[in-house]
């Protein structure tokens, strides 16, 4: 099944869009030894061999899918999608195309911290005791990098 469904999204010739999330963790045993990119291409391709036929012959739309890092970056797809949607949020609010980006990236980071921090701490219950987390430099230089942290390659 797939997660979101939009029409005239790429245009206005009644074609529905079909979009179906991806979140994965860079720092998983099983990326270890894929470069990031690499990441983002493979899951957007194992996206794309599951639905994208399905897609175009049944439902007679397209098919993009967003795939998200854990530590706030994004597939290639996905940015193409976020800059479709800015721009046309930006055309029906009467806003910079800048401006309006911003806004939506800031959603979404704020939307990518509140979820990291449900992870860390766990429950609330007194029972459990979340164990802290361990985080090597080569997690901190991979997240600074993907959130584009200007100056912060060394931790």
């Amino acid at each position: 099944r797939l997660d979101i469904v939009a029409d005239n999204f790429w245009g206005r010739d009644r074609q529905r869009a079909f979009f179906d999330v991806r979140v994965f963790n860079p720092f998983a045993q099983s990326h270890r030894n894929t470069s990031l990119p690499q990441c983002y291409r493979r899951n957007e391709l194992e996206k794309k061999r599951a639905y994208d036929e399905r897609v175009r012959e049944i439902e007679h739309g397209s098919f993009s899918p967003l795939v998200f890092s854990t530590s706030g970056g994004m597939g290639t797809t996905a940015t193409v999608v976020y800059k479709r949607i800015a721009s046309m949020l930006s055309e029906k609010q009467d806003q910079s195309y800048s401006k309006t980006m911003h806004w939506i990236r800031c959603r979404l980071n704020f939307s990518l911290l509140r979820s990291a921090i449900m992870c860390l701490r766990g429950s609330r219950s007194a029972q459990h005791r979340p164990a802290g987390p361990s985080v090597s430099s080569d997690c901190m230089d991979l997240a600074c990098s993907e959130g584009r942290v200007p100056g912060a390659s060394h931790f």
